[in-house]
């Protein structure tokens, strides 16, 4: 990305990042290379994010900034505030091997938790 990029290209750009990780997950899974699958889940998400920030004019140029534009996007929706307050963020970062299984834990656990994506809050 370049300082003439539009709003758009940005938007573009991490939408098609986003796609391509997602794209190569499955190869990773058949590889049985469960660490880099999930390496590319976090790829695609991060990228997903971003895009959505950048669509809304909203600063994404860092790690700390997709947590904001996380709890953003679930207030944009309309989730009640006692939702938004007990939602923890762990951004994940490559801290090693044994950190990665507890959050590999951590997200199966976040999982069971978390609403899925198709849920209409109620207010």
């Amino acid at each position: 990305m370049t300082t003439t990029d539009t709003a758009a290209d940005t938007v573009a750009y991490h939408r098609e990042r986003s796609w391509h990780f997602l794209d190569l997950v499955a190869d990773e899974l058949a590889r049985g290379e469960l660490e880099e699958a999930s390496n590319k889940v976090w790829g695609a998400a991060a990228h997903a994010v971003k895009a959505a920030a950048a669509g809304r004019g909203w600063p994404h140029h860092a790690h700390a900034l997709l947590e904001e534009t996380v709890y953003r996007l679930i207030r944009e929706a309309g989730a009640p505030e006692h939702i938004i307050g007990s939602t923890t963020w762990h951004p994940i970062t490559s801290s090693g091997f044994t950190a990665g299984r507890r959050r590999r834990r951590a997200s199966a656990t976040a999982g069971t938790l978390l609403p899925s994506s198709s849920v209409r809050w109620k207010t």
